[in-house]
């Protein structure tokens, strides 16, 4: 596997992000609201899920913003030093 980047890997970071956390919210509205459980699955297991999903999302989507800002951040501390080199 080619070595990537950090800009891909921010990338790739957010959209498991957005998928997770839409997955997590899919799953609770479907499995809680519309369809009705065919064997012995309870409730709290389908909510325990969705909000695992929504929590890793929040998590990978936090951790990619402040990546990006991180490295904005850095790439303006490089110019304003190689400007008064």
């Amino acid at each position: 596997m080619p070595k990537m980047s950090h800009i891909e890997i921010t990338r790739l970071q957010g959209g498991l992000a957005v998928a997770s956390f839409s997955c997590g919210v899919l799953i609770a509205m479907v499995c809680l609201f519309w369809i009705e459980p065919l064997g012995e699955i309870t409730y709290s297991a389908i909510s325990i899920v969705s909000e695992l999903l929504v929590l890793c999302g929040a998590i990978l989507g936090v951790k990619a913003s402040y990546d990006i800002k991180f490295h904005k951040f850095e790439a303006e501390l490089l110019k304003k030093a190689d400007r008064h080199e």
